[in-house]
């Protein structure tokens, strides 16, 4: 009973927010919040114990019942969705507040994606509808399929992927009379406000708790915290970041280069994360420790 008493406490202890909780998770000031908005590149803060994860869960869980509950009083309220008929169109919303909510440091998380990775399958998807609205009944299935295929053509040639976009590329493709109804419509509302509400939710319920977005338009490199390595070849750049790992994690933003794309943020973004355990388990390890030796037997001598 005692050890369950006393890791419940330290869960306790852990919850951001919580006196003595030594993790960066609530802003200490408004522009301390905001800067957290510019994204993980831009802020930087001392490294400390991360919380457990079932709080992190909970509080993932949390922020997407907030997320979905002001999409869902849209839907419930705006007129424009009620008259026609479109409830259905916020679905994909769903997908997308698992990314993101559950793992907002993901590259496919990331404002650029979700925003114009909805968009172009919003315009393919209307545009296949469109196309295809005088065609014969035997040919209704084709809009949504040829609009998911285009649209993640399209998403790969801008680096826009986003997953739950493929549903609304379909959903807009779709025949359905209410979708040939609304035509070009659907582009501009609902799928338009919905892509800019749940980017603004996001940006202001993630950042109670952690850092977000990891970059908005592009993956530059992340801020040295001392003199950068020079800039040699990639391969040379890579065994560097790995024997800095190895060696110090802490050492590691001091080799991360502009490679150009998503993958190299959404590393750096993840080895801050693990520095965040690495820490809390040290914490935990020196406090049993410490225990271990006050309930010893040469102790209590």
């Amino acid at each position: 009973m005692n050890f369950i008493l006393r890791r419940l406490s330290q869960w306790i202890r852990a919850l951001p927010g919580r006196p003595g909780h030594r993790g960066i998770w609530l802003p200490t000031s408004l522009a301390d919040y905001a800067r957290r908005m510019r994204g993980v590149q831009c802020y930087h803060a001392e490294i400390k114990p991360a919380p457990p994860v079932l709080a992190w869960a909970l509080f993932s869980g949390l922020t997407s019942f907030i997320g979905m509950s002001v999409l869902g009083i849209i839907t419930k309220y705006g007129p424009a969705i009620k008259d026609h008929h479109l409830p259905f169109a916020i679905a994909p919303a769903g997908a997308s507040a698992v990314l993101l909510y559950g793992v907002p440091s993901a590259p496919l998380s990331q404002p650029r994606n979700v925003f114009f990775g909805h968009m172009i399958a919003a315009i393919t998807g209307t545009f296949m509808n469109q196309l295809f609205k005088n065609s014969p009944e035997s040919l209704h299935w084709l809009p949504g399929a040829l609009a998911v295929g285009i649209a993640i053509a399209l998403m790969g040639i801008t680096n826009c992927y986003h997953p739950p976009a493929g549903a609304t590329a379909y959903l807009a493709g779709f025949y359905s009379s209410d979708a040939v109804r609304v035509g070009w419509w659907f582009m501009l509302y609902p799928i338009l406000p919905v892509a800019i509400i749940m980017i603004s939710v996001a940006l202001l319920l993630n950042n109670l708790a952690r850092v977000y977005p990891v970059y908005w338009f592009t993956a530059v490199h992340m801020a040295p915290t001392s003199s950068p390595e020079p800039i040699g070849h990639k391969e040379s750049v890579r065994e560097s970041r790995r024997s800095s790992i190895s060696n110090d994690a802490s050492e590691v933003d001091d080799h991360i280069e502009n490679e150009g794309d998503a993958e190299s943020a959404w590393i750096a973004a993840r080895i801050h994360e693990l520095e965040h355990e690495l820490h809390g388990l040290r914490a935990k390890q020196n406090q049993y420790e410490a225990e271990r030796l006050q309930t010893s037997p040469s102790s209590a001598v």
